[in-house]
């Protein structure tokens, strides 16, 4: 059961319209270690990008996210983007995670089981219900405008973990232009139209290699997007001695650094 709740939290970019990536383990692996925190760096291992702390259960308890850096400046002085907290029930069981500002929250919900069969994420004026199926695992997302779906993605799993496909569709508002004349110059003004909605398509399909230990080595991933454009990439999984992830080469290269409860 633990399995699939560090899943609902911690591997499913739900809102990613980009690359995807299987950048976590499984909690079995963090709570074997007593990993403490967990220190992500986006494009550069000086770059430091998101800070994951756990408590002495292994739960994950908290999250720091921090802007994006452009120059070495900014990389010295990294600003925060966001920080989220984590609640849970009596039974241990994750409830909620909410934002520090209160503004973006994600509730998740549970047959008498405690199995997870539904979340709800809302993020900003904008709502996403996900639901879980099992037998296979999969995910999907849905967003309505009123009764109208406008968003909806599922996404597959490899040993109900690792994603390996992510397909459906979104509606975006068209993108129009508008011309005008100030003092005889014309005058050219674009806009988005929320009243003409324009549907896109998105398939991205990924070829997982796992070692003979189980670990994630390699990922081919075959992007179809905004209906017809195409994106191919690999990306590299290198760990720590231990077992732990040590780095994702590719797309855009991450590093990861650990603290240990002792």
């Amino acid at each position: 059961m633990n399995r699939i709740l560090f899943l609902s939290f911690l591997s499913i970019p739900i809102f990613s319209f980009g690359q995807i990536e299987n950048k976590w383990q499984p909690d079995s692996i963090y709570i074997n270690r007593q990993v403490k925190r967990i220190f992500v760096y986006m494009n550069s291992p000086k770059d430091l990008s998101e800070i994951i702390e756990f408590d002495r259960t292994g739960r994950r308890i908290r999250t720091t996210k921090y802007r994006a850096s452009h120059n070495r400046r900014t990389r010295k002085h990294k600003t925060i983007d966001k920080i989220n907290f984590f609640e849970y029930d009596e039974q241990n069981l994750l409830t909620r995670i909410v934002d520090s500002i209160g503004q973006d929250s994600i509730t998740y919900n549970y047959n008498p089981n405690g199995k997870l069969i539904s979340s709800r994420k809302n993020l900003g004026s904008f709502v996403y219900e996900t639901s879980y199926n099992y037998q296979p695992f999969e995910s999907t997302t849905t967003r309505k405008n009123d009764s109208i779906i406008i968003y909806h993605k599922t996404k597959e799993y490899d040993k109900d973990f690792y994603v390996k496909r992510f397909y459906g569709f979104y509606f975006q508002p068209k993108l129009k232009k508008v011309t005008d004349t100030i003092n005889g110059i014309p005058n050219t003004t674009a806009y988005k139209d929320y009243t003409d909605l324009e549907k896109f398509e998105d398939d991205k399909t990924i070829k997982n290699i796992f070692n003979e230990n189980g670990q994630l080595i390699k990922s081919n991933i075959y992007s179809k997007f905004m209906n017809d454009r195409l994106n191919e990439y690999q990306l590299t999984y290198k760990y720590y001695d231990n077992g732990l992830l040590k780095s994702i080469g590719g797309y855009v290269p991450r590093y990861f650094e650990y603290e240990f409860w002792k």
